[in-house]
């Protein structure tokens, strides 16, 4: 029963989405009204919107919406924890009493008339369904350009994603279930989602433009995401710090058997700048480098053993 008209609860985070928020409750509630009505999902289906601390009136927005429009609900966290934080937040929230979770932006250019086949896959008996974006035509070139490379650097990193997938995707109860046992603060959600081991399908649909205001995911915020990623789900890194330090102490043993030639055999040296200055250089920039690639790893150990709270819940609106 589950399976053929499960309670279906999407997750929208939010952060400063003022102009967007009446559009997605409209879009979404009639589109959960047109699955009720064909039995695809329970009558008591709702959406649930996360104010990840808003500097806006999307909060207000949100409560005059939860008032005004069955099945509208929303979670407000006490400051800004960040997009990852707050769609886990909304995802743990639904979870004691929804069947099946889809999660989808406020913007809506995540085309939300392809929620139908997200539950299409899910009653074949799919836990996880990743939504994939056919094309990135409405993207800019530097959006363009930095999303491609996000992806090709997960991949040569170990880190296994989907290509073009970003946060708009189907978790069934199994799926909610096992996410909760996952309690590293810095969650990558799209990786994480592909290691829970259940049976994942994928959903294809297209972009649109932003209807309103602009993008949250900046490149600094981009950055900063596919950084957590890179050092939440691969140790690649630390393997290359390994190999040039094994490179560097075997071309250092290479040239101190030449300086040795020459000075003993040869006899012709003479001491010079370049050839001192440089290799001090070279080794030193490549030992912070290196230091800096361990210091991030010691950076993760050192905010997951404190054990502090993911986010913080402010108001609930049922």
């Amino acid at each position: 029963m589950a399976r053929t008209s499960p309670r279906l609860a999407i997750v929208v985070p939010c952060y400063n989405e003022s102009e967007s928020v009446d559009h997605a409750a409209a879009e979404l509630s009639r589109i959960l009204s047109d699955l009720a009505g064909r039995g695809e999902v329970a009558p008591d289906s709702y959406v649930l919107f996360v104010d990840d601390g808003s500097r806006d009136d999307t909060w207000q927005r949100i409560e005059r919406l939860n008032r005004a429009v069955r099945g509208v609900k929303g979670l407000k966290l006490s400051r800004n924890f960040g997009h990852q934080a707050a769609l886990l937040a909304g995802l743990m929230e639904c979870r004691v009493d929804c069947d099946v979770s889809i999660s989808i932006d406020a913007d809506l250019q995540q085309d939300p008339l392809a929620i139908p086949r997200f539950l299409e896959e899910y009653r074949k008996g799919f836990d996880v369904v990743l939504g994939v974006r056919t094309d990135r035509s409405t993207d800019g070139g530097a959006k363009k350009i930095t999303a491609v490379g996000f992806y090709r650097l997960m991949n040569a990193m170990g880190v296994a994603t989907v290509p073009h997938h970003a946060d708009y995707r189907l978790l069934g109860r199994k799926a909610l279930d096992a996410l909760a046992l996952f309690p590293e603060p810095n969650i990558f959600l799209r990786a994480t989602c592909l290691q829970l081991g259940f049976r994942v399908s994928q959903v294809m649909f297209q972009v649109s433009e932003r209807r309103f205001g602009e993008t949250k995911y900046s490149l600094r915020k981009m950055l900063r995401l596919a950084l957590h990623g890179v050092t939440s789900f691969s140790v690649v890194p630390l393997r290359m710090v390994a190999t040039i330090g094994v490179v560097l102490f075997t071309l250092s043993l290479a040239m101190a058997g030449y300086v040795a030639w020459r000075a003993l055999v040869v006899g012709d040296t003479v001491p010079g700048w370049a050839s001192t200055a440089l290799p001090i250089y070279f080794i030193g920039g490549v030992q912070l480098l290196c230091l800096g690639v361990v210091g991030e790893y010691i950076g993760q150990i050192y905010t997951t053993v404190k054990h502090r709270p993911r986010w913080i819940c402010e108001h609930k609106l049922d």
